[in-house]
């Protein structure tokens, strides 16, 4: 392995063989589930390309400025690896077409003279809005939001005013993803979670 590459990944994860036209140095894993298709690549990049660490309101600001009406911003956050990597992601989600949802990671892991870009794609697949359907109606029970304007039900984590394109929806929360194991975005918390314990 690029000795500028030394990220450890879940083991469940499988190499795959990079394309020419891919970015140099890069390294590409892949998993599949019933509930998810997953691909993941890492290249090194400069640190004047990285996100700026621990200041998450420039990169929610950025991407509230470039989401199309199909995608909606789920998660920012900054913090440090065990190994005392600085390291800052986010999760935007774009629509699939004819259904389901695309969990994208961008990450950056500060490796002092360069950084390392993890860039990944958690597709849904299989019976899709499984998670959705099943929290909204949770919540329809508890009288928490009502149809059919469902207030509530859609709303932008870090800007309460925003309201461009696909915002994050309740069932969408970190709480929920133990329910779901298998459902791509509870694939890609648990990833970020792996990476943060394990570099």
């Amino acid at each position: 392995m690029n000795n500028e590459l030394m990220i450890n990944m879940p083991s469940d994860f499988q190499r795959m063989n990079t394309l020419p036209e891919d970015p140099a140095n890069s390294i590409a894993y892949g998993k599949q589930t019933q509930s998810s298709t997953m691909f993941v690549m890492m290249y090194p990049i400069s640190n004047q390309a990285a996100m700026p660490y621990g200041n998450d309101k420039v990169v929610v600001d950025g991407i509230h400025g470039v989401l199309s009406e199909t995608q909606g911003l789920v998660e920012v956050k900054s913090g440090s690896t065990k190994n005392q990597k600085r390291y800052i992601y986010s999760i935007v989600k774009t629509k699939l077409n004819p259904s389901g949802m695309q969990y994208v990671l961008t990450m950056h892991i500060d490796m002092n003279d360069h950084a390392i870009n993890i860039q990944s794609y958690f597709d849904e697949v299989g019976m899709t809005g499984l998670r959705d359907a099943t929290i909204m109606n949770k919540m329809i029970s508890e009288g928490k939001i009502t149809p059919p304007n469902m207030d509530g039900w859609f709303k932008d984590p870090y800007d309460e005013n925003y309201r461009r394109g696909l915002l994050r929806n309740e069932s969408e929360k970190p709480e929920y993803d133990a329910m779901f194991p298998q459902h791509p975005l509870s694939e890609m918390r648990n990833f970020i979670k792996y990476l943060v314990e394990n570099n």
